[in-house]
This record gives structure tokens, sequence and C-alpha cells, in this order.
């Protein structure tokens, strides 16, 4: 699943602004390998909402997981 998760990279984060859903789908698909599943479109697309949501939340001011926070969940996901 990670080498389809570069299509949400692909996106500046002032992207999710100026451009429409359906824009930023057919973006996101257009940017997957032919070989991707339906699976795997679908997963890469709800990714990319759960992204836009939480930016618009971010962008109100509303409060998300504390900084501290995600980096304990992420050394706990991460076997360096």
């Amino acid at each position: 699943m990670a080498e389809f998760e570069f299509a949400l990279a692909a996106f500046a984060p002032h992207s999710f602004d100026v451009m429409t859903d359906r824009q930023l789908i057919l973006e996101a698909v257009q940017q997957m390998p032919e070989q991707a599943s339906a699976q795997e479109i679908l997963d890469e697309l709800l990714l990319l909402n759960d992204v836009k949501k939480r930016l618009a939340k971010s962008e109100r001011g509303e409060r998300g997981i504390p900084h501290e926070k995600v980096v304990k969940m992420l050394d706990s996901w991460i076997a360096w």
C-alpha cells in the first residue's frame, strides 16, 4: 500500500482549498499506477478525504492530537 500513498504527497496544502473534491479525486487517481486495484484506489481516496477534513479542522483552529502524543504514536509504529 505504501507505494500508492505518493498520490497524496503530490498535493500542496493550498491545493485542498482551490481544487474541488472532484478535481482532487481525478488528480489522485491519475497519479496512481495503471495496475492499482479498486481497493487501493478507494484506500487512497479515503486517506485524501481524511487529510482534507483534518486540514480544514486545523485551519478553523480546532485542536487535534498534541505533537508529543503523535511522536509517541509514531515511535510505537516505526521500527528503527
